[in-house]
């Protein structure tokens, strides 16, 4: 239950999160300067792993972090970046070197590695 549970956040996730690259380069931006916070911009949630392959880092973690902002948001950010850097990673490894995975979704893979990371 809690498997299935899991995966329906991730796929409320990708349907929620996707906002157009138009916000995504907004909220990118600051007044004084074009510094961002590592959760800021992510745009990977409806993206396939082709997508991811070619991402920034940058932009992995942030799409991350908002995977699992959604898994859990009681935690602080400093757990929070963490975990989303293991998810990261998680997702990085699972899809290296693999074509095959080109065409999966990334939120499909973050689901996945969520389950076995037992969060």
């Amino acid at each position: 239950m809690k498997n299935l549970i899991t995966l329906l956040i991730i796929g409320l996730l990708s349907t929620s999160c996707g906002g157009s690259s138009d916000n995504s380069q907004a909220r990118n931006k600051t007044t004084n300067s074009t510094v961002t916070q590592w959760y800021e911009g992510g745009t990977l949630h409806k993206a396939k792993i082709a997508e991811w392959k070619t991402a920034t880092d940058k932009n992995k973690l942030s799409t991350c972090g908002d995977f699992m902002a959604i898994v859990d948001n009681s935690v602080s950010m400093d757990i929070l970046k963490i975990r989303a850097e293991d998810l990261k990673l998680c997702i990085d490894e699972a899809t290296k070197g693999l074509d095959s995975t080109n065409n999966e979704a990334v939120s499909t893979i973050a689901a996945l590695c969520i389950k076995q990371m037992e969060y």
